[in-house]
């Protein structure tokens, strides 16, 4: 039958049907999760068990060639060519001719730099510096899912020597060897975590390592290691319930510990699962349909995200239950396309080892050259109409975001530096204190503290409130305070500027035991913010306090810049009356306007005339996503920013 068909590198290690069961399950995970985060919560680790399993496949494979004195670096590598390069090769072509056609200027420039980062094995690198992965701003970027080919590869640079040399010289020592690195991944995970570093702990390869070495663990186990018996079945059983409880409903026990390892644990039980005796899960997996998405799911996932993220960006709307179904459809139809003509005949040895370089260098070649000039010429502006690419420049630009190399330490929370040569947080002299609403504020801080000779300290942490009697969780009560006290350490601060978002939901807030807080008259938040400027004070501190804005709630610059391209209509508001704007932060500006202790910053001054809060200002949108500001209107603030630290410094 067609899904008897062996998946690549099984004449290698033995057929199992299982396996290819479970590539199955991982990636009918992550498409689930991608048509609604609500389908399936935790689909997204379906990738985590792709990495298990490669880690499995490939050290099996490594393990046997070494031992038996035939490994070949060049042949390993001819062997991940084949897998790898065609078919994604040939998702990017088709990808790149829908974009020419579909993708607004911003965006376009986007995908082509996200195509030369594909095609180079960093993808995962480029979009921790560009994107949050469980972002709006996410979901319109075609590649995003190509960041997991990244931490392969790049995991498949050294680990094929390691392997080898510990199999000429240490084989006994192997195991242990890479249990000891695998568990130093899953610590620096844990660390990043802890750190706050969530995107980092997703996207780099160091922190992602342990889920390929949970894999090579299970390779590597001996004969006599190896379960036998009715254990077999238990095993699988457990394993089986680990990923579907873990992929159906994903629960963070403790901040540091990474929510993958269930399911990552209960892959490892799986693949153990072998022999005579396996468990009713395995035998499932091994039944033909499995089987045979399993067969064309490396297809299937380079496919499904194109598709779904095209889909939205022309609706400029999440898919309703039809058009997913049309979807999965569509995904399929080209995922068996791509198996049946571009992956099994370039992993066929009928086709020459050069042919197959070749055809890859000229592919990957060309289109480097083409996303060049995507990123050269700022998206081919000339596609579109101008207002509709001039709004759409703002897409994605709301922050400051911190290269690694200006990642600081300060206790057990992750700071970055802001016109900070020494990288020391005892050389600070200016901190900003917040959210992504003080983060994105970042770059304009970061130009008037060179200006003034001041070294700055950006402490941020996404989704919470810097505030330690009132915050949206008791996770972020707990990083607010060590986050205090860690700037009540630095001697050399002399001024702490603040910044958040100010509109919170009306029962969003917690008081310090855990109850909900009433926050509709903003009173909760006023407190809480005298309660943190009072402490800071009290710490021989300067602060100052950046005020409200109006923001849109909606997605402005790309869902308008595409109405305008593609003709349709915008139904959602483009400014706040100012009335509506008072009554909803009204109170909390006087309170603060009044006092002459702190620096109160009014950046709501620049985007608000007599009658209205303006979400556009001279045909340019003031904001990259739903609420903040783009960085290239940061410039209109200065002077305001400018204002407030002169009065407190």
């Amino acid at each position: 039958m067609h899904t008897r068909v062996a998946s690549a590198d099984s004449h290698l290690v033995g057929y199992r049907a299982d396996i290819d069961g479970l590539r199955a399950v991982a990636v009918i995970s992550v498409i689930a999760f991608h048509l609604s985060r609500t389908l399936l919560p935790g689909g997204y680790l379906g990738v985590d068990i792709f990495f298990v399993l490669s880690g499995y496949l490939i050290t099996l494979i490594l393990w046997r060639e070494a031992l038996k004195g035939q490994f070949s670096i060049l042949r390993f590598y001819e062997r991940r060519i084949r897998r790898i390069m065609p078919a994604l090769l040939f998702l990017l072509i088709v990808a790149t001719v829908v974009s020419v056609f579909l993708l607004l200027p911003a965006d376009l420039t986007g995908y082509g730099k996200s195509m030369l980062a594909s095609i180079g094995f960093v993808a995962n690198i480029y979009f921790l510096l560009d994107t949050d992965y469980f972002s709006r701003a996410a979901e319109q970027k075609p590649l995003l899912h190509v960041w997991s080919l990244g931490v392969e590869e790049q995991f498949y640079i050294g680990f094929p020597i390691l392997i080898a040399a510990f199999a000429r010289f240490w084989p006994r020592a192997t195991l242990p060897a890479i249990a000891l690195l695998t568990l130093g991944s899953l610590a620096s995970n844990c660390l990043a975590l802890r750190m706050g570093g969530a995107s980092p702990a997703f996207f780099l390869l160091p922190t992602r390592a342990w889920e390929l070495g949970a894999g090579a663990i299970v390779a590597l186990l001996p004969p006599d290691r190896v379960p036998r018996g009715i254990v077999v079945g238990v095993l699988g059983t457990i394993g089986a319930f680990a990923i579907l409880i873990g992929i159906a409903s994903p629960v963070e026990v403790f901040r540091s510990i990474p929510v993958a390892l269930p399911v990552v644990i209960g892959t490892m039980l799986v693949i153990s699962a072998t022999g005579s005796r396996q468990s009713p899960f395995n035998r499932l997996l091994g039944t033909d349909p499995f089987v045979f998405i399993g067969l064309i799911s490396y297809s299937l996932y380079l496919w499904h995200w194109p598709v779904i993220v095209f889909s939205q960006y022309y609706l400029i709307r999440d898919l309703n239950v039809g058009e997913m179904m049309i979807a999965v459809v569509g995904m399929t139809l080209l995922a068996v396309i791509s198996w049946r003509y571009v992956e099994r005949p370039f992993r066929s040895r009928a086709l020459a080892a050069q042919t197959v370089f070749l055809a890859a260098a000229a592919g990957a070649a060309t289109l480097v050259a083409v996303a060049s000039v995507f990123v050269w010429s700022n998206g081919l502006p000339a596609r579109m109409s101008g207002e509709a690419a001039t709004i759409n420049a703002a897409v994605g630009t709301g922050s400051r975001r911190c290269l690694i190399s200006d990642y600081v330490t300060i206790g057990a929370a992750r700071a970055c530096a802001l016109n900070l040569p020494t990288r020391n947080p005892s050389d600070a002299n200016v901190v900003l204190l917040g959210n992504s609403h003080a983060q994105m504020y970042g770059s304009l801080w970061e130009s008037i503290f060179a200006a003034k000779g001041l070294n700055g300290l950006m402490v941020t942490r996404d989704g919470c409130m810097p505030t330690v009697t009132v915050n949206i969780s008791r996770d972020c009560m707990d990083l607010a305070k060590v986050n205090l006290r860690e700037l009540d350490r630095l001697s050399n601060v002399r001024t702490v500027i603040i910044g958040l978002p100010w509109r919170y939901k009306e029962n969003a807030l917690f008081d310090a035991d855990g109850k909900a807080v009433d926050n509709r008259d903003g009173q909760p938040l006023v407190l809480g913010l005298d309660h943190l400027i009072s402490h800071l004070q009290k710490s021989g501190k300067k602060v100052i306090l950046i005020g409200p804005i109006a923001f849109p709630g909606w997605d402005l610059p790309s869902e308008l810049s595409r109405s305008l391209a593609f003709g349709r209509p915008l139904e959602k508001p483009t400014y706040l009356p100012v009335e509506d704007f008072q009554r909803q932060y009204g109170a909390a500006i006087q309170h603060f306007e009044v006092r002459d202790d702190i620096g109160f910053a009014r950046p709501d001054k620049v985007l608000c005339d007599k009658s209205r809060c303006n979400y556009i200002l001279d045909g340019r949108s003031m904001f990259a996503d739903p609420s903040h500001i783009a960085q290239a209107e940061l410039f209109r603030f200065e002077s305001v920013f400018t204002e407030a630290l002169a009065t407190q410094h």
